[in-house]
């Protein structure tokens, strides 16, 4: 019988064994087979699986029991405001620590020319996923359907996006995916899971999901708005 920790690795292996393979068979098609390409290749690969491991073990026994812990504790024995606070900086917290986030602004500083400043541009996104998970943990508590939320913020980035430079329209619209990442995804699911678990609904299972799928409307909706102003 396998151990956690057994299972944990040989989850790291699987998702980063295949991207390897890949590589390597498309660095010799196309870049011809080097000894010194396939060694860092897979020194590459080592470091990459190691750290995904310690990255996925970190936030399994800290940051989702955690996020369960803040979402199941508040609504009992918080005040809204306090629930609201505690949200928005936990989500942003996750969110701005995200390594996919850092590579977004990696990337974005590489270009000086696009205009965009990479702090900031940190800033917006991990303050647009805080927004809108916010909201949607008071659409659990308030039981509001899903539906007229992601009706009124698809309208609003829709709207938008007519007065936003085109240019960088598609470019706000990949920050949302670009948020959800390993860190963020898991942190939130597990919140709107902790919060959904107290309220004793039928549909509480249903309520702690969504959230994700809110969450990647929030980057884009803020800097849809930044980018009427600049």
């Amino acid at each position: 019988m396998s151990t956690p920790l057994q299972e944990a690795v040989a989850e790291v292996v699987a998702a980063v064994a295949p991207l390897t393979i890949a590589v390597a068979v498309l660095s010799i098609i196309f870049l011809g087979f080097s000894w010194t390409n396939l060694v860092q290749l897979l020194v590459g690969a080592l470091f990459t699986t190691v750290g995904l491991f310690l990255f996925l073990r970190g936030t399994r026994i800290a940051l989702l029991p955690m996020g369960e812990m803040i979402g199941a504790y508040l609504p009992k024995h918080g005040s809204m405001a306090l629930l609201v606070a505690t949200s928005f900086i936990f989500t942003f917290s996750v969110t701005i620590a995200d390594p996919s986030v850092h590579v977004l602004v990696s990337q974005v500083a590489s270009f000086p020319d696009a205009g965009i400043n990479p702090s900031l541009l940190a800033v917006l996104i991990s303050g647009g996923m805080g927004l809108l998970v916010t909201i949607a943990i008071l659409r659990i508590i308030l039981n509001v359907p899903i539906k007229y939320i992601l009706l009124g913020v698809y309208s609003a980035v829709i709207i938008l996006s007519f007065f936003t430079k085109p240019e960088l329209v598609p470019f706000f619209f990949d920050s949302g995916s670009v948020s959800t990442g390993p860190m963020a995804v898991p942190c939130i699911i597990s919140l709107g899971l902790g919060t959904a678990s107290v309220l004793q609904r039928k549909q509480s299972l249903a309520d702690g999901f969504g959230l994700v799928g809110l969450a990647t409307l929030g980057p884009i909706l803020v800097l849809m708005i930044w980018g009427v102003f600049v």
